[in-house]
């Protein structure tokens, strides 16, 4: 079991994503990707900003 919450996702922590809407945000996955792609700079967490980023990618070879 990991001690002092070195995972970066600790049992208090709120989630950082429910459902497509990232949390704190207001924004979803897909609203995120696009402000990235623009080169805004999103208000989100490492780990939020990783989801995006995997989302992004994923998505991205679906279309294709």
């Amino acid at each position: 079991m990991a001690d002092d919450c070195d995972t970066g996702l600790c049992g208090a922590d709120v989630p950082p994503l429910i459902g497509s809407v990232l949390t704190g945000t207001g924004l979803t996955l897909a609203q995120a990707a696009a402000a990235l792609e623009r080169g805004d700079h999103p208000p989100l967490t490492p780990v939020q900003r990783r989801i995006v980023e995997h989302w992004a990618t994923e998505t991205a070879a679906e279309r294709r």
